[in-house]
């Protein structure tokens, strides 16, 4: 992903990727830690998904932005993963695909919101536990200029 493209399209989310970039000791990702320390000027933008301890239990945010709760018209922490995105199963899938994979992901679509319909975007950035397993994600989430 090239981070100065992301910077120049949506300020917010080259930033939070240019601190993902910051990991540090060749770590394929942070550790959960680091990262969200790191967040704190970003905090706003973004939303927490952890790996649930039972692997039949569903994904649900942890933690949600104040930017990110205002866009969607709901508080966003404690609520499934499918409420990100027009179609819930799309959010599972793609909050599936960075848990499993660690790898990052960026997505862009079009959202009936309490404002109106709008063009979305989230970047998906995974981060480690102490054994360097996923062990959740933090999501930019910005309205597409």
């Amino acid at each position: 992903m090239d981070s100065r493209l992301l910077a120049d399209r949506h300020p917010a989310l080259g930033q939070l990727y240019r601190v993902w970039l910051a990991r540090g000791e060749g770590a394929a990702m942070p550790l959960a830690g680091n990262i969200t320390e790191r967040l704190a000027d970003l905090d706003d933008v973004i939303v927490v998904i952890r790996r649930p301890s039972e692997s039949d239990e569903p994904l649900r945010i942890e933690r949600s932005g104040k930017d990110v709760d205002r866009l969607y018209g709901v508080a966003l922490a404690g609520e499934p993963v499918g409420r990100l995105t027009p179609s819930s199963a799309d959010a599972d899938n793609e909050a599936a695909i960075v848990l499993a994979s660690g790898r990052t992901l960026m997505m862009e679509d079009q959202a009936q919101l309490p404002g109106g319909s709008a063009r979305i975007v989230r970047l998906y950035l995974p981060f480690a536990d102490e054994a360097g397993a996923v062990a959740g994600v933090v999501v930019g989430i910005v309205k597409a200029a």
